[in-house]
């Protein structure tokens, strides 16, 4: 078949260990991806978050069906775990308000951690991918000299030097999986802090007035 001559030809030409060092590398740009949609996705919630203040601080002035007036004006996701808590609480929907809340809040944080474990993957197997097309590339080099009887110090070196790219290249984009895996879960930590902060904000002031008949 002509396309199987075609595949058999790419890897006479370019070499198994060429075509690892191709995948880490398109892998590395998927990282970079990755990483900035996960800011945009964290930046997006961070902003959600911000636009909660008004409902508490109306929940906390004034009543629940005030701070639920002004939680319909809530941008984004945190809409949804404002309102789960309020509406429950007004009667609107038969529920627990504080379990409601923590229900909608795990899905927001499942939402922050989405797609990271991709990074922290390919953290910690790009190393043994760049070990593997080494270890081909210096088998291949060994089967070359083999073949047309040339050796020699100065031959080995270069085909062994040539293979060792494939180890830095796996290494390199290992190190880069790990950096950006630690910065989107550092920065989406401290955002579902925070989120947790508010929410259990909100719950006690759903208790407080709850109790004295607000």
């Amino acid at each position: 078949m002509k396309s199987d001559s075609l595949l058999s030809q790419t890897f006479a030409d370019f070499g198994l260990e060429h075509l690892l060092v191709l995948f880490m590398l398109l892998t590395s740009v998927l990282l970079v991806g990755i990483a900035f949609e996960r800011a945009i996705t964290i930046s997006w919630i961070r902003l959600s978050l911000r636009s909660t203040r008004a409902t508490i601080e109306a929940a906390a002035k004034t009543s629940l069906m005030d701070a639920a007036k002004v939680a319909g004006t809530i941008k984004g996701p945190m809409r949804g775990v404002f309102e789960a808590g309020l509406d429950r609480a007004l009667g609107k929907v038969k529920g627990i308000p504080s379990r409601a809340m923590a229900r909608e809040r795990k899905k927001v944080a499942a939402r922050i951690k989405n797609r990271t474990w991709i990074l922290a993957t390919a953290g910690a197997l790009m190393p043994f991918v760049g070990l593997f097309g080494t270890v081909v590339g210096v088998m291949e080099s060994f089967f070359a000299i083999g073949e047309t009887g040339q050796g020699g110090f100065a031959v080995v070196s270069v085909g062994i030097s040539q293979a060792l790219i494939a180890t830095a290249v796996g290494i390199g984009v290992a190190l880069e999986g790990v950096f950006l895996f630690n910065t989107v879960q550092a920065f989406g930590g401290s955002l579902t802090r925070d989120i947790s902060g508010a929410v259990d904000e909100l719950g006690e002031l759903i208790d407080f007035h709850s109790q004295h008949g607000g």
